[in-house]
């Protein structure tokens, strides 16, 4: 009732105060030589004087504003800016010139403007747009080919024709036969008069099911050849990454997520749940990580030009006027709806990796509990120390995002949030694989001034601040192996560890995301595979869903590591990584035959650490589900084909457009054109057409 009233409250003050503004920002021309932009910005109606500002969120550029200009631009943090304006501003229409980065395409220009006015309300100010000329563009081409009733993502293994027609509306399923001797995941349907179906485990009788579900979809209606079919999948691995954290996805588009996923036989969902911008799960023992780390809403300006941000997170990648506000970053899955996913996702068997990022990328988590012990006075899972003055900044921005690793509390919070987790597992009565802690990308500097951390320090004789992290990953794993949960992490987790702390962690290792794979670090993901660290393949220029699919501006996506189109993802070989690029980001074609020279190759002992391939989705360019689905679909295709089927026949191969290859991608993408257009048409979802 509360929420209720205030947003009421809120909607009566912004009537009330609605703002005369209005914005029209203006791409500017790149100068070939400075490699900046001249941007502007044009705001109308603006109040005289300097007693305003006016919040927006951009990605990250330096600003340099022209001259004469009557306010400047400042960074606050992470992707929040605000305009200041000069005290002499005279007040009606404002023009600012300022030089910064030249678009990379349209979805990263400023939005979410709101002008607030000392001692009043802030108002939304409508905001347009005049972008420089851009153009669509096709990302490939290919050759459609005739399908078969029995081509489907992923591709089946082998099918036998028998002769003969079947009626498939017709034919009886006999029950399930279970067969021992087969590789897990295995089945063989013999389609006849009757269906007949043997299966290596209930993953294989699942996987029959859908076969068979897409079979009948494809024959719309019509008779089919009698055949047998046998199938696989290679790799125990095939899954997605969502990041909620940076922008939520509702429990409703989660499950429609899933129910996509499951029609192509994926079976993992690595849910990246806590991150700086959000924490997304509901646990009882700590409830500020929702009731305050779920929700980002505008700060206060303090009087030294310093926001406080008592009520929520700050804004960042999109704006919001308060935690009531429908925005895309406000937003948790409460304790009944993370059982309900969980049970959903199971009963299609797929498994949910729950991760909340560790000791970096942890903002949410650390605010939320400075929030926790101001407001109750129980400090006992405190992650930040008051007295640490280091000095760092993160890769999103942050100056204020690191766990302090030697504060006794922040195991505390380390022990509560498993325990949390194995609970509600424990109530959907599906199993807990591993919890993810992240790993990746604390940055330089942070701990150097921190009492706390010197005073451990010296107490153990150590002088290399690198240690914090082997005595980070010890304490991690002592909640583990106390609680029987395995773990998972990104690639860093396993990197600049003492040999004793590697090896204990690599006993407790589920899982390890590689996905970095540029300046020579294209060898990490054998080189964790032959020295026993289990490898889920996720690098960048293949996996991350959330590259834009080309280079035209009017793409959503980023492009820092890369494009990711369907035929890149399609490109990706588990067993010869060197050659999963086979055209670069602007379409030309790459000379694969020295690809690997001089580089670690993947031995035999390490060939069963190549656990499966993961695409990942960050949230930073979503502001809703369609473009969820249009970054996922088809583009994650690729993948899923590439875990099902590890070892395409073009394997070795070193001209990018060799003919074992380009056959091969143009049936895949024939079937994808005739069958999963019309499939994602039919569930009413956005999605990518080349």
């Amino acid at each position: 009732m509360k929420r209720i009233f205030r947003i009421l409250a809120a909607a009566a003050v912004i009537s009330a105060c609605a703002s005369p503004c209005e914005i029209v920002w203006t791409e500017g021309e790149t100068n070939p030589e400075t490699g900046t932009a001249l941007h502007e910005l044009s705001i109308s109606q603006v109040p005289a004087g300097d007693g305003w500002t006016l919040w927006f969120s951009q990605f990250r550029t330096p600003v340099e504003m022209a001259d004469g200009a009557a306010a400047s631009i400042e960074h606050v943090s992470g992707t929040l800016y605000r305009v200041i304006p000069k005290s002499d501003n005279p007040g009606g229409k404002m023009v600012l010139r300022y030089w910064a980065r030249p678009l990379v395409n349209q979805c990263r220009a400023p939005e979410g403007f709101f002008l607030e006015e000392k001692g009043k309300q802030a108002v939304p100010v409508k905001a347009t747009y005049a972008f420089l000329p851009a153009e669509a563009v096709k990302s490939f081409e290919y050759n459609q080919v005739e399908t078969s009733v029995y081509d489907m993502v992923p591709r089946v293994k082998d099918v036998a024709l028998q002769g003969g027609d079947v009626d498939l509306s017709a034919a009886k399923v006999q029950a399930v036969k279970m067969v021992e001797g087969q590789v897990p995941g295995w089945y063989r349907l013999t389609i006849g008069e009757e269906i007949q179906v043997e299966a290596a485990d209930e993953d294989g009788a699942y996987y029959a099911g859908v076969t068979l579900e897409n079979l009948r979809r494809n024959a719309q209606g019509k008779p089919v050849s009698a055949a047998v079919v046998t199938d696989w999948p290679d790799l125990p691995l095939r899954g997605l990454m969502l990041d909620v954290s940076r922008n939520f996805t509702t429990k409703e588009n989660l499950l429609r997520l899933i129910d996509i996923m499951a029609h192509y036989k994926a079976n993992f969902l690595h849910l990246h749940f806590g991150d700086d911008e959000g924490w997304r799960i509901q646990l009882d023992a700590l409830p500020e990580l929702t009731s305050y780390g779920a929700f980002r809403c505008l700060p206060v300006l303090q009087e030294d030009g310093t926001i406080a941000e008592p009520d929520g997170l700050q804004p960042t990648y999109c704006v919001a006027l308060s935690g009531d506000a429908n925005s895309p970053g406000n937003g948790y899955y409460s304790h009944a709806d993370f059982v309900e996913i969980l049970r959903y996702a199971w009963e299609r068997h797929i498994r949910v990796i729950p991760e909340f990022d560790t000791p970096g990328h942890s903002r949410a988590a650390v605010k939320s509990m400075e929030v926790r012990a101001a407001r109750t006075g129980d400090s006992s899972c405190l992650l930040s120390e008051p007295e640490d003055a280091s000095v760092y900044e993160s890769v999103q921005d942050y100056t204020d995002n690191v766990m302090n690793v030697a504060l006794p509390s922040t195991y505390k919070f380390m022990a509560t949030v498993f325990d949390g987790l194995i609970a509600l597992y424990q109530e959907a009565g599906v199993p807990l694989d591993a919890i993810h802690i992240g790993g990746d990308e604390v940055p330089e500097g942070a701990w150097t001034a921190s009492p706390a951390c010197q005073a451990l320090m010296a107490e153990n004789g150590k002088t290399d601040i690198g240690w914090l992290k082997d005595y980070f990953i010890g304490k991690v794993l002592d909640i583990a192996e106390a609680r029987g949960v395995k773990l998972g992490g990104w690639q860093d987790v396993c990197q600049h560890l003492e040999p004793a702390t590697l090896e204990r962690l690599k006993q407790n290792l589920a899982l390890t995301n590689l996905w970095t794979v540029s300046h020579g670090q294209d060898v990490l993901p054998y080189e964790f595979a032959n020295e026993g660290i289990p490898v889920v393949l996720s690098s960048a220029p293949n996996c991350y869903m959330d590259f834009a699919y080309n280079d035209s501006k009017l793409e959503r996506g980023h492009n820092w590591g890369g494009l990711v189109d369907e035929r890149r993802a399609f490109s990706l070989q588990p067993y010869d990584m060197y050659r999963s690029v086979r055209w670069d980001d602007h379409r030309k074609p790459l000379d694969l035959t020295h690809a690997g020279e001089g580089k670690p190759a993947l031995q035999p002992q390490g060939r069963p650490f190549i656990l499966g391939v993961e695409g990942h989705l960050w949230a930073e360019t979503l502001r809703c589900f369609d473009h969820v689905t249009y970054y996922f679909f088809p583009k994650s295709l690729g993948l899923f084909e590439r875990g099902w089927n590890a070892s395409p026949a073009w394997a070795g191969t070193v001209a990018p457009d060799d003919p074992a290859f380009m056959a091969d991608f143009d049936r895949f993408f024939s079937i994808v054109t005739e069958r999963e257009y019309p499939y994602y048409d039919s569930i009413g979802i956005a999605y990518h057409r080349n």
